[in-house]
């Protein structure tokens, strides 16, 4: 990630270190060496892909990049949206909060969050809660034959769980796909997951035994 000259191979790899990364890989500058002369579309890369870390440490750098990117209005929006996926900004006025009150905001809620646990929406971070609001959706859009339209809850249940959702963004919902989703969604809840764990290390790794029985029943 720190190496190569590829754009694309750039904000591939940034990619999937922040839906891998653990609080220790975020609070290690030297992982994020590739930040210093970014180009704008690798910067929007990161601060879109930030929130699939799920971890407050990826805030600090958030700001050191609003900080630096504040004149250019779209990579602006793009790293306060992230930020605003951690500690909601809708009390700051989210448009004209500054560097400064972000900050005293962040410091303000890691007082109150434990600092070892992950973090979704303000919210520790659990995989039923996730598919929850999957099935609504799905629900909802095989009423009307629309598409999935869900992109980030289907990328952290697939990264959690190793098992890929069974569709994306685009699929379009009907009676001959729908049940795919509602078993999907059995497997995984017959899986013990802890609040606030790190998803990819601490439950993924531990449960692809689980899972594999599970889909064999």
């Amino acid at each position: 990630m720190n190496q190569t000259k590829d754009e694309a191979v750039l904000n591939l790899c940034i990619r999937v270190f922040l839906a891998i990364s653990t609080h220790e890989d975020l609070e290690n500058s030297n992982n994020l060496d590739f930040l210093g002369g970014a180009t704008e579309e690798t910067i929007n890369t990161f601060a879109s892909g930030a929130i699939t870390s799920l971890s407050f440490r990826v805030i600090p750098h958030l700001l050191a990049l609003l900080e630096e990117w504040e004149g250019i209005s779209d990579t602006t929006i793009i790293i306060k949206d992230s930020i605003d996926s951690f500690l909601n900004l809708e009390n700051l006025n989210n448009a004209e909060a500054t560097v400064d009150e972000i900050g005293e905001l962040y410091f303000m809620l890691c007082e109150a969050t434990q600092r070892e646990k992950y973090y979704f929406q303000e919210n520790l971070v659990f995989p039923g809660d996730l598919t929850k609001k999957l099935i609504q959706r799905v629900m909802l859009a095989v009423n009307k034959g629309e598409p999935l339209r869900m992109e980030l809850i289907p990328s952290l249940l697939s990264i959690w769980t190793g098992e890929r959702v069974p569709g994306d963004y685009n699929t379009i919902i009907n009676r001959g796909n729908y049940k795919d989703f509602i078993n999907y969604v059995s497997v995984i809840s017959n899986i013990k997951w802890e609040k606030g764990k790190n998803t990819f290390m601490d439950i993924k790794y531990k449960n692809t035994t689980e899972l594999k029985n599970i889909y064999r029943r």
